[in-house]
């Protein structure tokens, strides 16, 4: 399997949203030309906006397309444009996966449906679909409409490959006020828990032989509901396997008393979250782990600190509990020895005024692990903060 690189670049010069949008396109060129890489090898980008509403999250949008449309002319790769705060007051920041490794034996297509950019990465026996910018776009919509109209996009993309949902191996969930709790016919509900509904009845139809995908659900200051994913067709050399954590219950067997609000009408009972711990993908002996949003649960509840420098040191516990050798080789993975530290991290801390605290956390355990932080609500009212990785083995 190809290699891959998460990017994260935070602009230094700029004052305007489209100023430091410019900054990070630049430093992403240079980078590019550096690595004897082109812009074509760009196979997800998404864009962390700081917008105080809608209005102004979408007036952003519109302006910052152009100039990515313009970087990358005459094609653009998959795009998301996300509510999420950046660091340091910067009002933009951006993140890429780049596909790095070149041959003759892999294509890179960069394809369409409708609105819909996607990238396909052609192997002789095999394929990787990247996807990103799921979203009905609508302002007027609420969560539960938002999230159907992202899982039908999601769907449309997969079918158009000839492929389904159980394929998908790593999934980011971006919920506006995921915390939010209104009231309908069905009585209280919680925003994120009614995108576990529907993402539920997306997953309920497919078996997922291979596990859930890893996943991200994280809240957005604004946007609606956006979907992102990376998904793998099946092929007799290709490893996928879901990775637990011993100190944690699978979110997907969560107990009712742990999810908020009430489940749709037309459901039984509340649905739990479907997603893995953390999945690797690999061939030949050499691939990728993702890890998933992880926090500071131990077995399905927070946590008992409440403060974010004790939630940051329990989440990176749990991290180095999943991907540590015993546990990789209890769910039938073979590592190396001495594992190669995480390759790339995305920190979301819910108070701006917390970041540097956690950013000093990360920086003395994953020492000079490049890293991304983000203002951003969490999927449960008493956590502060939530890391997810990437791990090459």
């Amino acid at each position: 399997m190809s290699k891959k690189q998460f990017i994260g670049i935070l602009p230094t010069t700029g004052s305007t949203p489209l100023e430091q949008l410019n900054d990070c396109l630049s430093k992403l060129r240079g980078l590019l030309q550096s690595s004897g890489l082109d812009v074509k090898n760009v196979l997800k980008q998404t864009v962390f906006i700081k917008a105080d509403d809608n209005l102004d999250f979408y007036t952003s949008k519109t302006r910052l397309f152009s100039a990515i449309i313009d970087f990358y002319l005459p094609f653009l790769p998959p795009l998301s444009f996300v509510g999420q705060k950046p660091e340091n007051n910067k009002r933009v920041s951006l993140e890429v996966i780049l596909l790095t490794s070149q041959s003759n034996k892999i294509a890179i297509n960069h394809k369409t449906l409708g609105d819909i950019r996607y990238s396909v990465v052609d192997y002789s026996d095999f394929k990787e679909v990247y996807a990103a910018g799921l979203t009905s776009g609508q302002k007027q919509y609420g969560t539960l409409d938002q999230a159907r109209a992202a899982f039908e996009l999601m769907k449309m993309v997969l079918e158009k490959e000839g492929m389904n949902f159980p394929d998908v191996v790593r999934q980011w969930n971006y919920i506006e006020n995921i915390l939010g709790v209104n009231s309908g016919e069905d009585g209280l509900r919680q925003n994120y828990q009614l995108f576990n509904e529907v993402r539920s009845i997306y997953y309920g139809a497919s078996n997922f032989i291979n596990g859930y995908p890893a996943a991200t659900g994280i809240g957005m200051n604004t946007g609606g509901v956006i979907l992102e994913f990376i998904a793998v067709s099946a092929f007799k050399d290709i490893s996928i396997v879901p990775i637990s954590n011993p100190r944690q219950v699978d979110a997907h067997r969560y107990s009712q008393e742990v999810l908020v609000g009430n489940s749709l009408k037309a459901t039984p009972q509340k649905a739990p979250p479907k997603f893995e711990r953390a999945k690797l993908v690999s061939i030949h002996d050499s691939g990728q782990i993702y890890i998933s949003g992880t926090a500071a649960v131990l077995g399905q509840d927070t946590a008992p600190e409440g403060d974010v420098e004790s939630q940051t040191l329990t989440t990176i516990e749990n991290i180095s509990r999943l991907i540590s050798k015993d546990n990789l080789k209890n769910c039938g993975i073979k590592s190396a020895d001495n594992p190669e530290p995480l390759s790339y991290l995305r920190a979301y801390v819910r108070n701006e005024a917390d970041i540097p605290k956690v950013r000093k956390i990360c920086q003395k355990s994953f020492r000079d692990v490049p890293a991304l932080f983000l203002v951003s609500d969490i999927c449960r009212n008493d956590l502060l903060m939530e890391i997810e990785g990437v791990l090459s083995i």
